[in-house]
């Protein structure tokens, strides 16, 4: 694993073992008066402060970007590098105790991704890709999978129920997990055959992109066209597949 990966997984393995302990152990940590939103509120501020620590006590001169805390800037700064962190990919389910979120720490270098580390807090699966290097997943390389689009499962993170109608139709199942990221990360790992997403996050949007593209994947927006960042749409799915959607 190249250094830079493994810095960006280690710091990704921290907070997720801080929101891990917290899904656990919820009953105890209210048993004293506590809301379950105080808690979760301060499990994720801890997760994001723990990423952040793993960084910068490994790169000095790079920014560090966390959702939920914040840019902290570097004051020997090199001019290109910045890391993005999101603890909380798929918070609702975090904060309901479901499984389906995942943590994602970036980096980017003059504002393009150059790879992502993805951890499942709860089932401890991870997920590496490297721009030009294609994607492990707990060390394994994968690549998507490609199935007639009869017999494709799709998983779909979509508000709008014409969008949920639409695919139903054309794909033998439909999985709804309630978080983006982690569809994408379902996909490379060959779990699906299809995901679809709108409304992500810019990070979310990077990651998945990535992630995608390094396993074998085309990718575009929810009617196949390019893909442009600030919509927040992607569908992604092997090339074949891909091509049929198109066709229809």
């Amino acid at each position: 694993m190249q250094p830079i990966l493994a810095i960006a997984l280690r710091a990704a393995q921290s907070a997720a073992d801080k929101l891990n302990y917290t899904v656990l152990n919820i009953l105890s940590l209210t048993a004293d008066g506590d809301s379950r939103m105080d808690v979760f509120n301060k499990s994720i501020e801890d997760a994001a402060w723990r990423a952040r620590k793993t960084i910068r006590n490994a790169h000095t001169q790079h920014h560090i970007d966390s959702v939920q805390l914040g840019l902290e800037e570097s004051r020997d700064w090199d001019r290109q590098s910045r890391w993005v962190i999101d603890v909380a990919c798929g918070e609702e389910n975090l904060r309901n105790g479901l499984p389906g979120f995942v943590v994602n720490v970036a980096l980017y270098t003059k504002d393009k991704i150059d790879c992502v580390a993805i951890v499942d807090p709860m089932t401890g699966d991870y997920m590496t890709a490297f721009k030009g290097r294609g994607v492990q997943f707990s060390d394994k390389r994968v690549r998507v999978e490609a199935a007639p689009l009869k017999e494709a499962i799709c998983a779909i993170e979509t508000k709008d129920i014409h969008v949920l109608s639409n695919w139903h139709q054309k794909v033998k199942a439909l999985r709804v997990s309630g978080c983006a990221l982690q569809n994408f990360v379902n996909l490379a790992a060959g779990r699906i055959n299809i995901a679809v997403a709108q409304n992500m996050s810019p990070s979310d949007m990077a990651s998945a992109m990535l992630i995608a593209q390094e396993s074998g994947a085309l990718t575009g927006d929810a009617n196949g066209r390019p893909v442009k960042m600030d919509k927040g749409e992607l569908m992604a799915a092997a090339p074949k597949l891909f091509k049929q959607l198109m066709a229809r």
